[in-house]
């Protein structure tokens, strides 16, 4: 069953899991926008897609960090509700594996 900390520990967590997504979606935004922006003082009439690009990366991640979180969120609740623990090795792989394949193309994009 847990106890009410455990569940209030959790659910602390997955909060966490929601701003760093909504910080990531905000940063995207930024970026986006920010080259819109550079484009208009230049008074180019195209926009650089590569930022823009970046940031709706950006937005995207942030999606899937808070996908991720609401995963792990109701696992746990399941787990704490058996009064068990079992580790998530290959979700987190997984999680860390896409994010770290992002990471490197975009990086890749950069260079």
């Amino acid at each position: 069953m847990g106890s009410p900390s455990d569940h209030l520990a959790n659910e602390r967590t997955f909060l966490a899991w929601v701003r760093t997504g909504i910080a990531l979606i905000g940063f995207g935004f930024v970026i986006a926008k920010f080259a819109l922006f550079i484009s208009i003082l230049k008074g180019a009439k195209t926009l650089s897609s590569s930022s823009v690009t970046y940031g709706e990366v950006m937005i995207i991640l942030g999606g899937i960090v808070i996908l991720y979180g609401l995963y792990s969120y109701l696992e746990n609740e399941k787990d704490i509700s058996k009064n068990q623990y079992t580790p998530r090795v290959l979700p987190n792989m997984l999680f860390v594996g896409i994010i770290l394949a992002i990471t490197v193309i975009l990086a890749l994009f950069i260079i």
